[in-house]
């Protein structure tokens, strides 16, 4: 991911909910906005996730920090709406939408709302108002330094530390003096210093930290590759259950936007294009269209009816004297068992094939699919 460096220039956004409590005054979604260069968050309540309630709540954010350049989102409908679209344009911002069922291009939001949730998780046994203290489990968040930055992001938005609950206390113990104000323009002008040190540290801790990450990912990584034309299957959630995902197809691949990007058809249906990471697809191998069939006598009839002969598979000598044996039975061990093959050439045979002696039958009493209940594999088995 480039590394962004003005604040607000590019943002993420997101919706959490349905929540299972809602709110005092009936809320049960949470649209999350992120910023990149900073990791400044924003969170707003809403009662519906319409594409006018987004956009509303959206202006809302945009009118305190300005209008993004680029909004990274997910395929939503409230984010692909014409409404939603139209705002865009009309803002100069540019649209830019997560493959489907690929959360980690959104991951920093994605990893915002887990935080998100897990404050108002633990928050909401002690008030079951957590729309009242939403801005406050944010001012928390916005206090506390990132891994990757190394900085808080309230500090590398506004070029200071923020004076937050345990400052006040500190201030209280020691009876500190407040310090007398500066001039102006020497405020704006260490203010410019500061934040524009800031920025070159920030940037030294991203490229590590990404390096750091990728250098994790690649470990179990392999790279792939498909051609344009060529047919694939896409691993998509079943409908029965959104847990549960399958492959289906197959699909065809149309165009490739970039490394890990593939924009592909229904063989079935060519007039929808689904975009889609490679992570999410695999080569389609036909297999040939005929296929033999071994059928077991009726239950009803008492004596079985020979066999039919398989097609490609002709009776043919059974070539007991080409059997290899094992050396540690030992020459007198080998003569016996070379005398056994021989008196049965009907049983043994060193050529694979199937015999007449016994019939078995397989019972299938309908066609019902027999279902198993998931679960999870261990990393090292998969």
């Amino acid at each position: 991911m480039p590394i962004i460096q003005e604040p607000f220039s590019r943002v993420a956004v997101d919706i959490i909910g349905p929540l299972p409590r809602p709110s005092a005054t009936g809320k049960r979604y949470i649209l999350t906005v992120v910023d990149y260069a900073t990791r400044y968050p924003e969170a707003v309540a809403l009662a519906n996730i319409q594409a006018d309630t987004v956009a509303d709540a959206l202006l809302r954010v945009f009118t305190r920090v300005g209008f993004p350049r680029e909004i990274l989102s997910d395929q939503g409908t409230q984010f692909t709406a014409e409404l939603t679209q139209q705002l865009w344009r009309l803002c100069g911002v540019r649209a830019l939408h997560s493959a489907p069922y690929h959360p980690q291009t959104n991951g920093l939001c994605e990893r915002f709302n887990g935080t998100l949730k897990q404050l108002i998780r633990a928050f909401v046994h002690e008030s079951r108002d957590w729309e009242k203290y939403l801005p406050h489990l944010l001012f928390a968040y916005r206090e506390v330094p990132q891994e990757s930055t190394s900085y808080s992001p309230f500090e590398l938005l506004y070029g200071r530390q923020v004076r937050g609950p345990l400052d006040l206390v500190r201030a209280q113990w020691e009876g500190a003096q407040e310090e007398d104000g500066v001039p102006v323009l020497e405020y704006v002008l260490k203010l410019r210093e500061r934040l524009a040190e800031l920025a070159g540290f920030v940037q030294e801790n991203m490229e590590t930290a990404q390096a750091q990450q990728k250098a994790w990912y690649d470990r179990a990584a392999c790279s792939r590759s498909f051609c344009v034309g060529q047919k694939v299957l896409v691993l998509k959630p079943q409908r029965q259950n959104k847990l549960q995902a399958a492959w289906q197809g197959p699909y065809k691949v149309v165009t490739q936007l970039g490394d890990t990007t593939y924009v592909v058809v229904s063989c079935a249906d060519t007039r929808i294009q689904r975009t889609f990471h490679v992570n999410m697809l695999k080569a389609f191998h036909e297999r040939p269209e005929t296929v033999d069939a071994i059928c077991a006598p009726a239950a009803e009839e008492t004596e079985p009816f020979p066999l039919e002969e398989l097609p490609g598979v002709a009776r043919q000598p059974s070539g007991v004297d080409q059997v290899q044996l094992g050396e540690e039975l030992g020459p007198e061990k080998q003569a016996q068992a070379r005398q056994l093959l021989l008196a049965y050439p009907g049983v043994f045979s060193a050529l694979p094939g199937y015999t007449d002696q016994a019939i078995h039958q397989v019972d299938t009493p309908g066609q019902r699919p027999l279902r198993q209940p998931a679960y999870r594999l261990p990393e090292a088995v998969r």
